[in-house]
Parts: structure tokens; sequence; C-alpha cells
């Protein structure tokens, strides 16, 4: 009897869990949609403008950090996360590893002259140099949630009690420094970064439910 309760839980957990996720999908696709017709969204300009005041005066850090994202630090990146995935499940989580860095990497060449969403300006917010293409979705953030993003769903479903929470503490705080950086040079808007994270972390997902 209490076998048959506890299974019951846990498929209406699996449901909860399904729903959620989910709606999460939903709510990406209509944020995307909105990108398309609104150069920035509500509270955009304000958390922006926040962030930037908290900011060190020298934007050299958030220069560096930008930097990560790109060849050849983004293949360190990709080496870290596939090197971490097989420590943690082995071939099929290091093979999805790479799966996830290049859906990332496609999606935002497609993804972003599609939506074509202005950069912000100077005249709303401090922009440190001259930023080319487009501002949503970020390849910054893309390649950040397909890497870091992916080590940290792939530690919650895999991982126990001290490394899980250290893999998670890690990867969240690396995630938040990037997109702090991003938003301090003035190149993205806090929503670029967020629904870009989810962008990649909804894939992550999706790609590691092939992980047993």
């Amino acid at each position: 009897m209490c076998l048959r309760v506890e299974e019951l839980r846990r498929m209406e957990w699996s449901r909860v869990e399904r729903a959620i996720w989910i709606a999460f999908f939903i709510l990406v696709i209509v944020l995307s949609l909105a990108a398309v017709r609104f150069p920035y969204f509500p509270g955009d300009v304000t958390f922006a403008r926040l962030l930037q005041s908290v900011a060190p005066g020298s934007k050299k850090w958030a220069e560096w950090v930008t930097s990560t994202a790109k060849t050849p630090w983004s293949l360190v990146l990709l080496a870290a996360s596939v090197l971490f995935s097989w420590a943690v499940a082995r071939w099929r989580a290091a093979l999805l590893a790479v799966a996830s860095f290049l859906l990332a990497w496609a999606l935002g060449i497609w993804l972003n002259p599609l939506v074509a969403r202005p950069r912000p300006t100077p005249e709303l917010i401090r922009v440190v140099g001259s930023p080319s293409g487009y501002s949503f979705p970020s390849a910054f953030a893309l390649t950040y949630a397909a890497t870091l993003g992916f080590l940290a769903v792939l530690a919650a479903l895999k991982c126990r009690g001290g490394p899980r929470w250290a893999a998670l503490v890690t990867c969240s705080a690396l995630l938040a420094i990037g997109g702090w950086a991003r938003i301090a040079l003035g190149a993205h808007w806090p929503s670029d970064i967020l629904i870009s994270y989810l962008m990649g972390i909804l894939w992550s997902v999706l790609l590691l439910r092939f992980v047993k």
C-alpha cells in the first residue's frame, strides 16, 4: 500500500514538473515574439541602470568576462562541460553536452537576425564601445546557458549532497556574473540575458531526459 502511494506521488509530481516546463517553454516563445515588436521591455531600463550603478568603475572585468564566451575560451567552456558530464553520467551526457553547445551556436546565428532587436542606446543607458549585431538572443548568454546551465541541470538531476550544491552554486554564480557583465557594458538588456538563459536551460532539460 505504501509503495502504491509513493508511486502515485511520484507520478503526480512528474505531471506537475512537466506542466511547469511546458509553461516556461510557452513563456519563452511569447517573450521571443514580443522581442520582435518591442526594443526593450518594461523594467529593462530601470534594472539595467541599477546594475550599471553598482558595477565597478572600470569595465575591463566585464570585457574579460565577455571574452570567455568567444573562441578560444568558449571551447574551454565546452571541454569543461564535456569532462564534467562524462564524470557524472558517462558518454551519453558528454555527447549531449556537445549537442547543447552546438544548438546554442546555431540558434544564435539563426534567431538573432530574425528577431532583429536593436541593442541598447546611449540615450537610455551607458554603452561601452559600439556593439555590433542585434541584442536578442544574446550569443553570450546562449553559450553560457549551453555549458554552465547544462552542467547545473545535470548536477541537479544526477548529483547528490555536497557535489550537487557546489556545482549549482558555482554555475549559478558564473551565470549571474556573466549576465551582469554584458549589462554593465550596455550590450544587452536584462530581458535579453534572462530569456536567452531560459532558452538554453530549457534545451538542457530536454536533452538530459535522454540520460538514464
